[in-house]
């Protein structure tokens, strides 16, 4: 007999799970990247970590990548629009908002990436853990021109909701 205190008993239940709610699954992974997009929030969401276990148990359970992977970065990019709009409405107050004020150092770091890159540290910028929400913030108080920062990015979105979906799906394609 199976039960949920085995790893047999927890992996049927997740597969059935991701099965029976495949439509959720993409706005859960919406709403992962959306808070991975946003300052503070980020923190306590690990979405980079559960995208690899959701690209994992969404694809043994014959989900399809492509639209797991358009939700996330689509969530990722509305957070970053969020951000970034923040960022722009408050200028140099940003840094006396909360929780804006609890992170002093990363509004210069945020802020030397932006100006030495550019387009490019966008898009890097996504990928440096603790940065990632206070990138597009920095870019609105820099009044990056937002014909420059939507493209930018939504390109950084793609690729990072691929880069930390896809391993999952690759695993299990591995063992398939």
């Amino acid at each position: 007999m199976l039960t949920l205190f085995s790893v047999s008993g927890w992996t049927e239940y997740l597969l059935s799970l991701a099965r029976d709610n495949d439509q959720l699954i993409g706005l859960l992974v919406f709403f992962l990247g959306f808070a991975e997009s946003i300052a503070l929030v980020s923190l306590f969401v690990p979405s980079s970590v559960l995208f690899l276990g959701i690209g994992a148990i969404h694809s043994a359970a014959g989900g399809e990548f492509w639209p797991i992977w358009i939700a996330g970065s689509a969530g990722a990019w509305v957070g970053d629009c969020v951000s970034y709009g923040l960022g722009r409405y408050f200028k140099d107050d940003a840094t006396k908002v909360w929780p804006l004020r609890k992170f002093p150092d990363f509004i210069p770091k945020g802020q030397a990436i932006c100006e030495r890159w550019g387009v490019l540290g966008i898009i890097v910028g996504k990928f440096i853990g603790g940065l990632r929400p206070f990138i597009p913030v920095v870019a609105g108080m820099l009044s990056m021109p937002w014909t420059l920062f939507f493209p930018s990015s939504a390109l950084s979105c793609l690729i990072w909701a691929g880069a930390f979906l896809a391993p999952g799906y690759g695993i299990t394609f591995v063992f398939n």
